[in-house]
């Protein structure tokens, strides 16, 4: 009798530490996930950045939702125009997200022109996705001002 219970108290452990190990691979996973600015695209962000609110973290997000905003609209996949514009604009991005990475090491008093730049350049980069999504007709100068725009960040030195 003793040692039926050992044994059902042996396997409800065993079947509890799995549990609780899956669902922490889990939700490592997912957090993972949802901070890649690019569905697949490993990200070099922290994964403290999905929740922080340090203004790099916050301008991370906006990217990783703008992006998530030009690949939302179906029209966007029929559309050769439209797909050359959304995958320039993802590298872009990309470049600048990196860059967003090495602002965050950097000392205090260098990151306030750096952010002033990337903020603008992530608004930037909000108002041509929502256009893009919204149907509007892709304006190739536009969007190569804002690839330029966000690949020519300030220089991170004194």
């Amino acid at each position: 009798m003793t040692t039926a219970i050992v044994v059902v108290v042996l396997v409800a452990c065993v079947a509890a530490a799995v549990g609780v190990f899956l669902m922490t691979r889990r939700i490592r996973d997912s957090a993972v996930r949802s901070n890649e600015i690019i569905p697949g695209q490993p990200t070099n962000a922290p994964a403290a950045w999905a929740g922080s609110h340090d203004p790099e973290a916050r301008l991370h997000r906006r990217i990783r939702d703008a992006l998530a905003l030009l690949r939302a609209d179906p029209k966007l996949e029929y559309d050769g125009e439209r797909i050359d514009a959304r995958v320039r604009i993802e590298l872009a991005a990309t470049d600048l997200d990196n860059w967003l990475i090495a602002v965050s090491k950097t000392p205090p008093r260098l990151r306030e022109t750096a952010l002033a730049h990337a903020d603008s350049a992530v608004t930037e980069l909000e108002n041509v996705a929502a256009a893009l999504s919204g149907g509007a007709t892709v304006q190739h100068d536009r969007v190569d001002e804002l690839i330029t725009r966000i690949s020519s960040p300030p220089a991170l030195d004194a």
